[in-house]
């Protein structure tokens, strides 16, 4: 049993690095490189209900509640949009209590569709906010025990090479959420014309 332990530790640890370092490697190429992206427009509901299905069993168990409101479509790159919201999913469950709830909701306009996650966690106190998004910042030990203060960092990274915007507001005690603005296809290119 001391050895399973053992191993089980040293796996997790192994994973946790290995989420580090794959993180920092984007962070470092997305500062260095200037190669297109790979944009398509698609339909966001359906990719951000994949990813609250993929959370939602594991959160059954923690008696914490995950739903999906509203639908668009959003010109962006599909691996990199799964990616800066399933960092926001986690973020919001990894802080949502038992009875709690995380909500993804989507809305769009003109110019512009949005993709906001909020929980119903502790919130964030106001002077923490303006820092959040900055690399290896964490608000306290407790609210990110398992976070490297990367995530944040990460998807506003993704969010600029969009040029787009990633936003937070939050109230202690009620909950935070955390809001992606994705530039329409004619916005971001300009002609109408996928690059």
């Amino acid at each position: 049993n001391d050895y399973r332990a053992v191993i089980e530790s040293s796996v997790e640890e192994y994973d946790r690095l290995s989420g580090m370092i794959d993180s920092l490697l984007f962070l470092a190429r997305s500062e260095t490189t200037d190669a297109p992206i790979e944009c398509s427009l698609f339909d966001a509901g359906a990719a951000v209900a994949k990813i609250a299905d993929f959370f939602e069993t594991a959160l059954e168990e923690q008696d914490i509640k995950i739903s999906c409101i509203g639908e668009c479509e959003v010109y962006a790159d599909p691996i990199l949009f799964r990616r800066a919201v399933n960092n926001l999913v986690s973020n919001a469950v990894h802080v949502t209590p038992p009875g709690g709830t995380v909500v993804i909701s989507i809305v769009t306009g003109e110019s512009f569709s949005k993709i906001a996650v909020t929980d119903s966690g502790p919130g964030i106190a106001s002077e923490h906010l303006s820092r959040v998004f900055d690399r290896f910042y964490r608000v306290d030990a407790s609210r990110h025990s398992k976070g490297n203060g990367l995530g944040l960092a990460l998807v506003q990274s993704i969010m600029q090479i969009h040029k787009g915007e990633a936003s937070i507001a939050s109230q202690v005690g009620r909950g935070t959420t955390v809001t992606l603005t994705f530039p329409t296809r004619t916005v971001l290119n300009g002609d109408g014309e996928a690059r």
